[in-house]
């Protein structure tokens, strides 16, 4: 009798067949027909009391890895194909004809196939993982394309294409599938591998927006006595980027937002510029958004005879495009933003010089975020229309809000609030945090190193 003779419990007969490339459970349901296909190089995990109807075929590739939790229930026709990695979480359901490729061909390009070769596999492949979370639920003949997370408790409707995550405790449908209702999902285990998206940002004080603490002043239950004195006990980074990553966490409770704020009080973009070098040079950290934003120091400091200090428009051209080259390179979107005007600083006719000269500069960012693909963000026209039909703060009446500077240049919390609206419209317009929840496809062995930890734990130790 050979190790794979059929008369041997389909257990079995897989364990012979594949040896330490499969994990296989305890108290399984499989039948017969199974096909199971593992390269040299991956791994499938399978967790106890896993359930697999007939026609279902399961292949891994070279060096990429499945793993289906514990309790999961795989219907009828089910295709599972990995380049990359595809895991099921605790309590799954696949129905019948399910597809999930986390893979696909890339396009048939010069720079692909240089010799014109036609065969199907010339120009190669590309993938991301497949995440489907703990007791999410996918209907008759969907089908998941890679670099797709299907949030816990999830139900997908029957003939979905999955082509964008799907946040947890969602009803999805249609082609492509998109969130038709929300609902209070059941309890499930503490989610795996949460999504991060990590976003920086570089500019000046109007990012980086220092504010004095105390912890007592923080703490409602423990406010001091009302002519008290407190001590400076640190710094906290507050305004507008503070309110964008408290607006991101709040909006999507289930990812985690890694925020790196580079701002800098009094940067000019010679200044940011050596932020970013050394942020590329020390940290080296792959982001998924940018804001990049700075010029009103540059114009700032001639206006206060700080010569030596000041930033012409084409330095300041330069210093742009090298930033920009930069952190595309590392970067999976970026958003320049543009500059807020000057306020009531100097006398009107001086203001009006500096925003004329300011707007010079707003314009050759527009121009450099163009030339970089990148999205430009125009907060100077919705600023200059708040500041014009609110009252500054020594002219404001009783409980009504002051104007949007705190000092002409720097912004008050109504002046945080507007760049606040403008970011979080732009974000919402290009659904850019939806996208970027998405695992970027990559070439199949780039994939397979990028990802890798994700499955890490799903494969022996010496595999």
């Amino acid at each position: 009798m050979t190790a794979t003779a059929p008369d041997l419990p389909v257990a079995d007969r897989l364990r012979a067949q594949h040896g330490a490339a499969l994990t296989l459970g305890e108290d399984c349901d499989l039948p017969d027909d199974l096909v199971v296909e593992i390269d040299p190089g991956a791994h499938l995990t399978i967790g106890d009391r896993v359930s697999i109807r007939r026609g279902s075929t399961i292949q891994v590739h070279r060096g990429a890895t499945v793993a289906i939790g514990h309790d999961v229930a795989i219907g009828e026709h089910t295709f599972i194909s990995a380049m990359a990695g595809i895991r099921l979480g605790d309590g799954a359901a696949l129905s019948n004809m399910v597809d999930l490729h986390d893979h696909n061909h890339r396009e048939r390009s010069a720079v692909n196939v240089p010799t014109g070769q036609l065969v199907p596999w010339a120009s190669g492949f590309e993938a991301a993982p497949i995440i489907i979370e703990p007791g999410a639920v996918l209907s008759n003949k969907v089908t998941v394309t890679g670099g797709v997370r299907i949030g816990a408790n999830s139900l997908v409707g029957a003939n979905a294409v999955v082509s964008r995550s799907i946040a947890p405790d969602t009803v999805a449908a249609g082609v492509p599938a998109t969130a038709r209702r929300h609902f209070a999902g059941a309890p499930v285990p503490a989610r795996e591998d949460r999504r991060t998206l990590t976003v920086g940002f570089f500019g000046t004080s109007i990012m980086e927006h220092l504010e004095a603490f105390n912890t007592q002043m923080t703490t409602q239950a423990n406010l001091p006595e009302v002519g008290s004195k407190v001590t400076v006990e640190g710094w906290h980074q507050r305004g507008w980027v503070h309110r964008l990553a408290l607006s991101l966490r709040a909006a999507r409770p289930y990812v985690t937002f890694d925020v790196r704020n580079h701002g800098e009080g009094g940067a000019t973009s010679r200044d940011v510029a050596t932020l970013v070098e050394a942020d590329r040079a020390t940290d080296g950290v792959d982001y998924d958004l940018v804001f990049l934003g700075c010029g009103i120091n540059d114009v700032w400091r001639r206006f206060q005879g700080r010569l030596s200090e000041a930033v012409d428009i084409g330095e300041y051209t330069r210093h742009l495009n090298t930033m920009l080259e930069q952190l595309t390179g590392c970067s999976r979107q970026v958003v320049v933003i543009s500059e807020t005007p000057f306020g009531p600083i100097e006398a009107p006719e001086t203001v009006a010089e500096m925003n004329a000269e300011l707007a010079r500069y707003n314009e050759a960012a527009r121009q450099a975020a163009a030339t970089h693909g990148t999205l430009f963000l125009d907060v100077w026209t919705p600023f200059t229309a708040a500041a014009r039909h609110l009252p500054a703060d020594d002219e404001k009446d009783g409980d009504e809000a002051g104007g949007v500077w705190s000092d002409g240049v720097h912004l008050t919390e109504l002046g945080d609030t507007v760049l606040l609206q403008q970011v979080e419209r732009l974000l919402a317009e290009h659904r850019i945090v939806d996208k970027l929840l998405d695992y970027p496809l990559l070439e199949r062995d780039l994939a397979l190193r990028a990802y890798g930890p994700l499955f890490a734990r799903f494969r022996p130790a010496n595999a």
